[in-house]
């Protein structure tokens, strides 16, 4: 174990995500993992990690970490201007999406992002964390896993790379797709869309909502144009559920459960996003503007 970095500011929120905590299920444990999970896993595969490393997922920048060695590290997922400041003062600028090789003494800075909401540091030989009941996730509904970070961890590294070496500083992750008017997301109806009219179905997939700013990893909130009806009187007996679930509760407006959410819920689903449309919503900030589609 050696010492990479210690954090100066965490910003919004900065915790450790990997692929994810499985087969907990039955004791209400959910699988938390990254809520953007494409970007994540290219973080790693561009410093030569496996994809199941641990990372850093970061909301809206503000984050920044003083190197105690050599190394290369990544960040990923939105678009943002990185700074890193040298020992001799010079401030050199970057963006995310390019490996950065950084030395000894460096302030990396990585700013609130022009567009996105998480990013995704990733490091060379990736993060040694602790891992509980076979994940190094934090899940917030449950408080299982690492603490989210505070100013003044130490932030520790291991060897456990994939390939012998990282990407180039001159090659570049895939640029993360700036933001539509309206996002177009996908989904697969069911299991509960016989609990609306078929009318209410076809709503569902011709309005347009909002993102509701009271929204986090356990579930995204979605504002209607008009409010979804059940069509059946009573409650559901409490069933599994699974990231991307669209439940509708009796206001209407429905929540997508995100990488945190409970094992289990009493409210109909009228849909699944898929998981590309998953790792989408994460980058989809309050005030947004979604669509729903059959896939």
């Amino acid at each position: 174990m050696n010492t990479l970095f210690h954090v100066l500011t965490p910003g919004m929120q900065a915790i450790f995500q990997d692929q994810g905590r499985y087969g907990f299920a039955s004791t209400g444990v959910g699988s938390a993992g990254s809520f953007d999970r494409l970007s994540a896993s290219r973080a790693n595969q561009a410093v030569g990690n496996r994809t199941s490393s641990p990372v850093i997922e970061i909301l809206f920048g503000g984050f920044s970490i003083q190197a105690h060695t050599q190394c290369a590290v990544v960040f990923s997922g939105t678009h943002a201007e990185i700074s890193v400041i040298k020992l001799a003062g010079i401030v050199e600028k970057y963006y995310t999406n390019h490996v950065l090789c950084v030395e000894a003494g460096d302030i990396i800075t990585l700013h609130k992002p022009q567009y996105g909401m998480r990013a995704y540091c990733a490091v060379r030989g990736g993060f040694d964390v602790e891992p509980i009941l076979g994940s190094a996730s934090y899940d917030a509904l449950s408080g299982i896993g690492p603490a989210p970070l505070s100013s003044g961890d130490m932030l520790c590294g291991s060897n456990q790379f994939l390939v012998e070496d990282h990407w180039s500083p001159e090659r570049e992750l895939p640029q993360p797709q700036p933001p539509l008017p309206v996002e177009t997301l996908e989904v697969v109806l069911g299991p509960r869309d016989d609990w609306f009219t078929t009318e209410t179905v076809a709503s569902f997939l011709s309005q347009k909502f909002s993102v509701s700013p009271d929204s986090n990893r356990i579930g995204v909130r979605m504002i209607p144009t008009t409010p979804l009806e059940h069509l059946r009187s009573g409650e559901l007996a409490s069933e599994g559920m699974v990231r991307g679930c669209i439940q509708v509760p009796p206001n209407g407006h429905p929540v997508v459960f995100g990488p945190d959410h409970p094992v289990t819920g009493g409210y109909p689903v009228i849909a699944v996003l898929t998981s590309a449309a998953c790792d989408r919503l994460g980058q989809l900030p309050p005030g947004h503007i979604v669509q729903f589609q059959l896939a």
